[in-house]
């Protein structure tokens, strides 16, 4: 629901291109500070701590947005939410890597993306129907989203357990040599090349669709907020059925696939007209977004082990940090050209995201 509303509700406090890059640059940037800290506390720890504790930061975070009355106070929420370190995801991947076998690990990578793709589809889809309420404007999807954060982290207190199995002092890996070994790894480093530039693409799209929508279209809140529903029906339907297509085709020629249809998609989104036309290439980019995450995850899953899993999935959202973190350089080109330009950037760079692959072959 707030990731939905936040370019909007940004615009509506009068910032602009810079202060909305800015406020995504900086979650970034603390998240690339805090990302492989918080996976290498998870593999010595446990990862119980390390999902409760991003959690509470993030509740912080939505609370100060649901209170914003000028672009700074977004920018100092995003600080804040910066210290949850990105994302509680990594870790809850390194869990479900922890309980299944080699053989589940797709199935079962591939079942948590899936209900991660129901909130996804369900939260923006609320918020479009609910901005069609008078008495409802885009500060309470904030407010409401904030009371669902609490019921959240309750849950977690409460009922998710620690999958990964407690070791002694002495027998505790120190992170600095499995961080070592995975980036000298070449498979390795093709993922993280991918993964990089394809945030790079998709932080463009994300930045600059619901300006588009706005400013070249004409479109209203609701509709707008409705971008994030056709996107990730996409998602979900893509990872509906990924763990069916994984256990048939080889994961690399699937991952060129996904990497040119996003490349496609970003090529296609200045063309689109109205809202009808830009609708398919939401729904194109959702499939595209979502395939690549499941697959993306498993190659780290299986070129890791229990003892640098948290490590290996923080360097992956470390790159894609990075790649989102990119996007500010973007400003000047959308100030001085417009947004179309950028867009033919993201596409560009999408298509980019092939060559490491072909080149690496990477992953298993």
């Amino acid at each position: 629901m707030s990731n939905s509303v936040s370019i909007l509700f940004a615009l509506d406090l009068g910032a602009n291109i810079f202060q909305i890059n800015l406020i995504n640059t900086v979650r970034s940037t603390m998240s690339i500070l805090l990302l492989i800290p918080f996976g290498i506390l998870s593999d010595r720890y446990g990862r119980k701590p390390m999902i409760i504790y991003p959690r509470a930061i993030m509740l912080l975070g939505t609370i100060i947005r649901a209170f914003a009355t000028h672009p700074n106070h977004l920018i100092i929420a995003s600080l804040v939410g910066g210290f949850a370190g990105g994302s509680y995801f990594p870790v809850l991947l390194s869990m479900i890597a922890d309980i299944s076998t080699a053989e589940e690990r797709q199935e079962s990578i591939s079942t948590l993306f899936l209900f991660s793709s129901i909130g996804m589809v369900i939260g923006p889809s609320i918020s479009a129907f609910l901005l069609l309420l008078p008495q409802i404007n885009l500060r309470s999807m904030y407010q409401i989203t904030a009371i669902g954060e609490i019921g959240v982290l309750i849950y977690m207190v409460i009922i998710i357990g620690e999958t990964k199995p407690q070791v002694g002092i002495r027998d505790k890996i120190k992170p600095l040599p499995q961080i070592k070994h995975l980036i000298s790894q070449p498979k390795f480093q093709g993922l993280l090349i991918v993964v990089f530039l394809y945030n790079f693409y998709h932080s463009i799209f994300r930045t600059y669709t619901p300006i588009y929508g706005r400013v070249n279209l004409n479109l209203t809140n609701a509709e707008i907020v409705s971008f994030d529903t056709y996107r990730n029906l996409g998602v979900l339907l893509i990872r509906f059925s990924t763990a069916t297509f994984l256990t048939r085709v080889p994961i690399n020629p699937f991952l060129l696939t996904v990497l040119a249809l996003g490349g496609l998609t970003g090529f296609l989104t200045p063309f689109a007209t109205n809202y009808a036309s830009i609708v398919p290439i939401l729904f194109l980019i959702g499939i595209s977004f979502g395939a690549y995450r499941i697959l993306s995850t498993i190659l780290a899953a299986n070129n890791s082990v229990p003892e640098n899993r948290g490590v290996a999935n923080s360097l992956l959202d470390f790159s894609g940090s990075a790649g989102n973190l990119t996007n500010i350089f973007t400003t000047s080109i959308a100030e001085n050209f417009g947004i179309v330009p950028v867009f033919i950037l993201g596409s560009l760079t999408c298509f980019s995201a092939i060559i490491p692959t072909l080149w690496r072959k990477i992953g298993r």
